[in-house]
């Protein structure tokens, strides 16, 4: 009666609530998430010393917090030991005005949830009571939306972790032939797709402009799994807005190893324009995940692992030419596997312009650098005809042309900073109407050295060219 009795005060208090939210145009492509470590050390400075993250910070459209960091009571970190976080919890989170400054400098704010359908708990007669698990689920929800609503944010999304593993069997116990130990295992996806679509389409009527995505594997979970899922909600009201893929080379690598033909280019083109045609973003998570048994010894994975991995898996994407509509930044490694499990720290978070340090903020940088880099035209994703030139000449000295086009009618900014995020000049912060653009950037006794041209177009559109300027 008491767990009943709170859940319906939890929901009169978020019904209260929710009208504060506003609403959240469909329109709107994020591109670029991040989502640093859950134990990374550094983690509070990204809010107070925001000056060490300057050029990410403006390329990066969505922050992703696990819940367990915005988690209060039960659902925190910070009382759990076993969501160890670190010093990033809640409290602290709120005194650093984490979930304000992202609001201020125009980045969404997502939580990758726990919670999704019947796999909350360890306990056998707990998963076979229905009810409790939904409650349960939509009750965790409610409280990490609400205390980061309380704390001065908005929560733009919610990222379901990988739901379809409680249906399918996890590969390693299909491989070695081991019972699989999960008590919430359900056989049947129909029966989890009711669980997961009931909680999505109770949570979208409570707060309809909080859209509820999906994180989950590949290849433990196939394509056509994919698809058979993706219908299935469909078939229940659900659409989802957006599907993450978990999946990085050395995980494929490891499944050939068993002996599994996978044609990893062809999967992602296929699961892409399946998605595409549903309206549905298809997302990449870049992150690295470790099998060389030499890395599990301590003090042998550290920070340049990491960004050698990150960056070797996203050039690999890259290559087989399938652009994700979301691309994120994400880890959650542990320092290494020897002690079992501990604090999820690498890698460090800043700075991102110092070549000595392999940050996260410097691999998102990289990695993006990538991207404009070899793009001659729009991307995917983006408002069509809309796009930064490369400038010329480049390298130059002392003058570069810049062109730019416009689809339609917008505000347009056009500014150029260093290495070090710091503002240089701005070239354009007007109105402009359709049409193709040409301004001249003068060096004005400017030290040579690499600089970026950063073109923002109405509130969300933002493409950056890295310039070479020799003296």
């Amino acid at each position: 009666m008491k767990f009943v009795i709170g859940c319906i005060i939890t929901i009169l208090s978020m019904i209260l609530t929710v009208n504060d939210l506003p609403a959240r145009p469909q329109s709107v492509q994020d591109r670029v998430w991040f989502t640093p470590n859950v134990a990374s050390v550094d983690m509070l400075e990204l809010f107070t010393a925001p000056e060490r993250w300057t050029l990410a910070r403006a390329r990066i459209d969505v922050f992703k917090f696990y819940s367990g960091q915005v988690g209060s009571e039960g659902w925190s970190c910070n009382v759990n030991p076993a969501l160890t976080c670190g010093m990033n919890y809640l409290d602290n989170l709120v005194n650093v005005q984490a979930f304000s400054m992202l609001g201020q400098w125009g980045i969404d704010i997502a939580i990758e949830s726990f919670f999704a359908g019947p796999v909350m708990s360890v306990d056998p007669v707990e998963c076979s009571t229905s009810q409790h698990v939904y409650s349960l689920t939509l009750n965790g929800s409610i409280n990490v939306i609400q205390n980061v609503q309380a704390n001065g944010g908005i929560v733009r999304y919610l990222a379901m972790d990988e739901p379809i593993r409680q249906w399918l069997p996890a590969y390693f116990y299909i491989y070695t032939g081991q019972t699989d130990p999960r008590p919430c295992l359900v056989d049947s996806l129909g029966i989890l797709a009711d669980h997961v679509s009931a909680y999505i389409l109770q949570m979208q009527s409570w707060y309809p402009s909080i859209p509820i995505g999906q994180i989950d594997l590949y290849p433990e979970v196939s394509v056509d799994q994919f698809k058979e899922w993706i219908i299935a909600l469909e078939a229940r009201g659900v659409s989802l807005p957006f599907l993450h893929l978990d999946v990085n080379g050395p995980r494929i690598d490891q499944y050939i190893s068993f002996g599994i033909d996978i044609d990893l280019a062809a999967d992602l083109a296929e699961l892409k324009s399946f998605l595409e045609a549903r309206g549905i973003a298809f997302g990449i998570i870049f992150t690295d995940i470790y099998w060389n048994s030499q890395a599990w010894e301590v003090g042998e994975y550290d920070d340049q692992t990491y960004y050698d991995g990150t960056m070797d898996w996203f050039n690999l994407v890259r290559a087989m030419n399938v652009e994700p509509d979301h691309n994120i930044f994400q880890s959650w490694v542990l320092p290494y596997y020897t002690t079992g499990p501990g604090p999820k720290e690498i890698p460090i978070n800043l700075p991102e312009d110092d070549p000595s340090i392999y940050s996260h903020t410097r691999l998102i940088n990289d990695a993006l650098d990538i991207i404009v880099g070899v793009d001659s035209g729009p991307s995917s994703g983006l408002p069509a005809g809309s796009w930064l030139h490369q400038n010329h000449p480049n390298p130059f000295n002392p003058r570069t042309s810049i062109i730019y086009e416009l689809p339609k009618s917008s505000r347009v900014i056009l500014r150029i900073y260093d290495v070090r995020g710091i503002e240089v000049q701005t070239l354009v912060n007007a109105f402009q109407k359709p049409g193709k653009y040409s301004v001249y950037f003068e060096t004005h006794d400017l030290p040579a050295g690499v600089y970026f041209c950063k073109l923002q177009v109405g509130d969300r559109f933002i493409e950056t060219k890295k310039m070479i300027l020799l003296k």
